[in-house]
């Protein structure tokens, strides 16, 4: 422990003392806070625990394979840190589920402790769900913990003089009823310290792409050699590694691998190689096979073959029960780090309404040291990966009976619209391949049927009214996308903005229509310079901005007229026929379980 302490300190103090030459006043701020933060910062990620590494902290360079984003062009690794922050001063990492973009963060935080050239701040979003201040006073409180208010000052000098990047992990975590307040904190933080790098990671969706001053950077797949490369540093063992490449290599897998292009289910894949020494063929199937692996590992058998019993005595089907109910009720509550008085409040209400009988403190043994499904950190707890939590959600939705259906699915609809912007689309895969019927019917098609009823106007002022309202629409100015032009210079165009929510992630994820017409029906239609005259004149057309340009009776009679209505009944009888595509699908699903039964 002595030598971890020590590897850590060597690894900070470099910064310390080339900023302490810089001046007394910097000298005195690393004295009242900020060595504080960035030793408690540097021992959480430069040990850390991985999906495979679950009870144990290793070195994170020891595990770390280099994932990809790109922008445009440019795809980087962020190892020239200088290169890249020095072109794009602003950055979003926008990555699925699993993908790897925390851990990328992770990498940037350590890399830019390296080169000693900044100060790296890490702030997990979702803390300011609970916070009672404002954003700035969370960095504040961050950086400075209990010295804020006397060295406030002399914290917002250093600020001011840009020798920070600011690194906020977790968009798609805030909370939608304070989203819209907290994006103009942010926005606001960014202009009182323009001079400071600043980066923003994110789940696809979250409405954090286009945000202004900001590139958006989409992590890659792993590629195929990246996938050989990834087992190669992870497994160890050569005759294991050897087994899993051979698998991986096989032509007959290669319809398979596209699974394991993304890190966490590569990850799932070497976990649970040895009882499962094959690529599943859906992604549920990567979860199941982790969970038997994580179930049956402890110690495995005793040596006279009886298998070892768990703290709370329960049997395998009623522990994953008890397990898809906890990750129901948390998730739909917005939680996903869980203090143990939390997961002690929600274990026992698993007890109270279900025929379970267990000790709330045995199950929480189990959970993280018999079954090692629950890492601890410092005082909470967590999943090696949020997306565990998501499949035991989808668990527990697909073993209601059908008439609780309709209510399981309505409540996680109600939290997809109130406490959370992150659409899962890796939650509706998962829901997809277990509960097919219950989620289409519940949960898909209960939405589609709503919002293609909002478009039932006749006419066009009201169509158009509500369908701005479902977008929640508002104009942007933005660099014209390459495939929209015909040119080679740089553009700007006025387009429709969209807010994600749940109407629009539905879309999308269902391929509902290409939203794209609408976005660009300014310029394409000839509406743009009749809108933008609305301006003030004195209003700067910057890119990538939100404009000051309200929907309202004189802008709708401008997009009227140009034929903006023809579109959105297009979109309308899109939805009408996915709407029949998926009563068509809930028919056959149906003619089939029918057929079985009169067998």
């Amino acid at each position: 422990m002595i030598e971890y302490k020590l590897e850590i300190t060597n690894l900070i103090m470099p910064l310390v003392k080339a900023f302490g030459l810089v001046s007394d006043e910097w000298k005195n701020l690393f004295n009242l806070g900020i060595y504080d933060y960035l030793q408690a910062q540097t021992e959480k990620y430069y040990f850390t625990n991985t999906f495979i590494h679950r009870s144990e902290k290793v070195r994170f360079d020891d595990i770390y394979y280099p994932v990809q984003a790109r922008y445009k062009e440019l795809c980087t690794p962020f190892e020239n840190l200088d290169d890249v922050f020095d072109e794009y001063r602003n950055i979003t990492i926008v990555g699925s589920a699993g993908s790897g973009k925390t851990t990328l963060i992770k990498h940037i935080f350590l890399k830019i402790l390296k080169d000693n050239q900044k100060i790296p701040i890490l702030i997990e979003l979702k803390s300011i769900n609970e916070f009672k201040g404002d954003f700035e006073e969370l960095v504040f409180e961050k950086i400075l913990n209990t010295n804020v208010k006397p060295n406030q000052a002399i914290l917002t000098r250093a600020l001011r003089g840009g020798s920070f990047i600011f690194l906020f992990d977790g968009y798609d975590e805030i909370f939608s009823n304070k989203k819209q307040e907290i994006t103009r904190q942010i926005e606001m933080f960014v202009d009182a310290f323009p001079k400071n790098n600043y980066l923003i990671s994110t789940r696809p969706g979250s409405g954090v792409e286009g945000f202004p001053r900001f590139f958006d950077f989409k992590v890659q797949q792993l590629t195929d050699s990246d996938v050989n490369g990834f087992v190669t540093k992870l497994v160890k063992d050569p005759d294991r590694r050897a087994r899993m490449l051979n698998i991986i290599d096989n032509t007959e897998n290669y319809s398979y691998l596209e699974y394991l292009r993304n890190p966490l289910l590569l990850s799932m894949f070497i976990l649970a190689f040895e009882s499962h020494p094959e690529i599943p063929t859906k992604k549920s199937a990567f979860y199941r096979n982790v969970f038997d692996t994580l179930y049956s590992k402890h110690d495995g058998q005793t040596k006279s073959g009886f298998a070892r019993e768990k703290m709370s005595k329960l049997q395998r089907d009623e522990f994953e029960k008890v397990l898809n109910t906890v990750c129901y009720l948390s998730l739909i509550e917005g939680e996903f780090v869980f203090t143990e008085e939390y997961l002690s409040d929600i274990l026992r209400k698993v007890k109270q309404y279900t025929s379970y009988d267990f000790k709330v403190e045995d199950m929480i043994y189990d959970l993280q040291t018999t079954i090692s499904i629950l890492i601890r950190d410092g005082f909470e707890y967590r999943f090696p990966h949020r997306s565990m939590q998501e499949y035991f959600c989808a668990q527990f939705l697909s073993y209601l009976p059908s008439e609780k259906k309709i209510k399981g699915y309505k409540n996680l609809i109600n939290v997809l619209e109130e406490s959370s912007t992150d659409y899962s689309y890796n939650l509706w895969d998962i829901c997809l391949e277990l509960d097919k019927i219950g989620f289409i019917k519940n949960f898909i098609l209960s939405q589609l049927l709503q919002h293609e009823k909002e478009l039932s106007r006749d006419s066009d002022d009201e169509l158009l009214e509500a369908f701005i309202k479902q977008l929640d629409a508002t104009f942007f100015m933005r660099e014209i996308n390459r495939s929209d032009s015909q040119e080679d210079e740089e553009q700007d165009e006025l387009a429709i903005f969209r807010t994600i929510n749940l109407n629009t992630s539905i879309v999308d994820f269902c391929g509902v229509y290409s939203y794209r017409r609408f976005a660009s029906f300014p310029r394409t239609s000839g509406a743009e310079n009749e809108l933008l005259a609305l301006l003030p004149a004195q209003v700067p057309l910057t890119r990538n901005t939100a404009l000051p340009l309200k929907f309202n009776s004189i802008t709708n009679r401008i997009l009227i007229k140009h034929g903006i209505c023809d579109i959105i009944r297009d979109y309308r009888s899109a939805y009408s026929q996915k709407i029949l595509e998926f009563r068509d699908e809930l028919e056959r699903e149906g003619k089939s379980i029918d057929e079985i039964l009169d067998l």
